[in-house]
């Protein structure tokens, strides 16, 4: 509370008193708000940009094939098959069901693949720059973009609610090949399979290796 002490046209002397602690309150109070719906803003819009990514999951995963002298071979290469194992409820899968199995590209088809994907505003050229600084073609003569589906089984689980059991599970893959009549496989370890999402700038990047 603070009073002021005025007088009137009567010279007569008039007291005030102004409870200045609630508008300075009340001003705080709202300032606080200010800057609440700032913040909420904020993330709002960090996380629409974080959701709207061009490549929203789209995964790469390449191959390094190297002959005996332990080089990166530049042909003679035998198809690559990128192959799902270990999943008996691949057919049950609300997206991509069934097992997954895709013939791996090389950097140029790779590349036109990519053209059709994301040949727009520009997103194409800046996924080839991101991979080209990655080493993704100086260091792999095979590759392969799968989407979110193929990446990760989604399976519908019993529910006690009105809500909707969603269970994700991760999908395990192998490269397969074959060599003088045979199909010869390798494991696809999960950190070789990398999101092509813009937060994820591939600097762990690494192929699977194999051995001609």
């Amino acid at each position: 509370m603070q009073e002021f002490r005025v007088q009137n046209s009567s010279g007569n002397p008039l007291l005030f008193t102004v409870n200045l602690r609630w508008k300075n309150a009340q001003k705080k109070n709202n300032n606080t708000m200010r800057y609440i719906v700032l913040f909420i803003a904020s993330l709002l819009c960090k996380n629409s940009f974080a959701q709207h990514c061009p490549f929203d999951g789209a995964h790469l995963i390449a191959v390094k094939a190297v002959g005996k002298n332990g080089k990166m071979m530049k042909s003679g290469n035998p198809v690559f098959y990128l192959k799902e194992v270990d999943n008996a409820m691949a057919d049950s899968c609300t997206s991509s069901p069934g097992l997954i199995k895709k013939q791996i590209l090389t950097a140029v088809q790779f590349k036109t693949d990519c053209n059709k994907r994301y040949d727009r505003n520009g997103y194409n050229a800046t996924l080839k720059d991101r991979l080209t600084k990655a080493g993704v073609f100086a260091n792999a003569n095979g590759m392969i973009n799968i989407n979110q589906g193929e990446c990760t089984c989604t399976l519908i689980g019993k529910s006690e609610t009105v809500y909707t059991n969603y269970i994700y599970q991760p999908r395990k893959f192998v490269i397969a090949y074959t060599m003088n009549g045979k199909e010869i496989t390798v494991p696809v370890p999960a950190g070789s399979i990398f999101s092509l999402c813009t937060n994820n700038d591939l600097q762990n990047f690494e192929p699977v290796t194999i051995q001609l």
